[in-house]
């Protein structure tokens, strides 16, 4: 059985249409009935999800993986799946929208900026740790705050925000960068705003969670000489992460949880499950 976590919408009938073609079985869960209303084919569980709850679902319903499709960035769902998946020794696999169209980094001309994808956050801290000079954020504290907790030299790091008439130390500190390397700027929303701070920080990396001014960031980067990373939005790290239901399906057909091997995977689960009877709350990483 698999448990697929969804905030609702179109997304939600996607996913239940992608899952019932592969002849998977699966049940949802939504936090509120409007999250749920108007949803396609499965069972459904409705309500606020904590460490225990969602521990009790996965045993009684012997669930060999979770899908996380919540969209809210750092929700207590998501941060309860994480915990439960961990604990439980069960796979868990993030599913989100992509953060650009795939066509952007096709169409780039190489020979001008290089640019490219990558969802793990760990991934974009390891580039930036082998990178010789600064990397630049345009993106929301949360992601810059994760990458930075995994990054050497947080003196390297760079965010820019709108200038103001007073400094907002609060909104700085939410970075997790040192403080001074917040800097505030009157122009963030066109190509030359961002190729000004890429100059001034002598910045190789553009780091960002926008698919707004794709173009401006791509041409500044390249008169820049920066590489351009999108990455995502969700706030947490996840091995298992994909942006669209075909690779989703493959991952769950690679490790035998739908198809052929899904019933030994849901059986060796469900044993694995039954060593973990404790609805204790402990480990939960808040």
């Amino acid at each position: 059985m698999l448990l697929v976590l969804s905030s609702g919408g179109r997304g939600a009938r996607e996913i239940s249409d992608c899952l019932s073609r592969a002849n998977a079985d699966y049940i949802f869960h939504f936090e509120d009935l409007a999250m749920a209303g108007g949803f396609g084919k499965g069972d459904v569980i409705v309500g606020k999800l904590s460490y225990r709850g969602l521990a009790r679902i996965v045993r009684q319903n012997r669930v060999s993986a979770i899908i996380d499709s919540v969209s809210t960035p750092d929700a207590h769902g998501s941060l309860a799946a994480l915990n439960v998946a961990e604990d439980m020794k069960i796979p868990l696999i993030k599913l989100i929208r992509p953060t650009v169209p795939r066509n952007v980094t096709v169409a780039a001309d190489p020979e001008k900026v290089k640019c490219g994808v990558d969802y793990s956050y760990a991934g974009v801290a390891a580039k930036i740790n082998n990178t010789v000079g600064g990397a630049v954020f345009l993106s929301r504290p949360i992601n810059v705050r994760v990458i930075a907790e995994k990054v050497f030299d947080r003196n390297a790091l760079y965010v820019p925000i709108p200038a103001a008439p007073e400094f907002d130390v609060d909104l700085a500190l939410q970075y997790g960068v040192p403080l001074l390397n917040v800097k505030q700027y009157n122009d963030l929303g066109g190509k030359d705003g961002i190729s000004k701070v890429l100059k001034d920080t002598e910045a190789k990396l553009l780091i960002t969670d926008s698919a707004l001014n794709i173009s401006d960031k791509l041409a500044a980067a390249g008169e820049a000489g920066a590489e351009v990373i999108f990455t995502q939005t969700s706030g947490f790290d996840y091995e298992h992460i994909f942006d669209n239901t075909e690779a989703l399906t493959g991952f769950l057909e690679e490790r035998g949880l739908i198809g052929g091997g899904y019933v030994k995977a849901a059986e060796d689960t469900a044993g694995d499950n039954d060593d973990n009877n404790s609805d204790s709350d402990e480990g939960v990483k808040e």
